[in-house]
């Protein structure tokens, strides 16, 4: 019988082990070491995290264009334009709440009708 071959992407709980689970727990001690305020971990760990998740989902969902130079160029800038527009936010808002984050899945939808838009091949129609 041949061997199943895994997918990169596949999330496998059985595959977590306990150095992994401790991750998230020490970054939280060590910012509290360290002295960073609650806030700042929020406004600033939320972004990454938030960021983290939205890029990955459109990466993932786009596949068919790794090969492509333009593609990862495309990412790249949306990638920017992303990262300065909340950074302009972040840094004039004081009071930033987590579950604030979640309007970064309105992104989406854009990314998606642009990457489509930008990368259409003209030849293959």
């Amino acid at each position: 019988m041949p061997k199943k071959i895994r997918n990169a992407w596949d999330f496998d709980p059985d595959q977590l082990t306990w150095p992994y689970v401790l991750i998230v727990p020490a970054v939280f001690v060590f910012s509290s070491a360290v002295g960073i305020m609650a806030g700042d971990f929020v406004r600033w760990g939320g972004l990454v995290l938030f960021t983290t998740f939205i890029f990955g989902f459109f990466i993932n969902d786009s596949r068919r264009y790794f090969r492509e130079k333009r593609f990862w160029i495309f990412a790249a800038c949306l990638l920017g334009v992303h990262i300065g527009t909340f950074l302009a936010i972040l840094t004039r808002i004081d009071r930033w709440r987590l579950p604030w984050f979640c309007i970064m899945i309105f992104e989406l939808p854009p990314f998606i009708l642009l990457r489509n838009l930008v990368l259409k091949n003209p030849l293959s129609e």
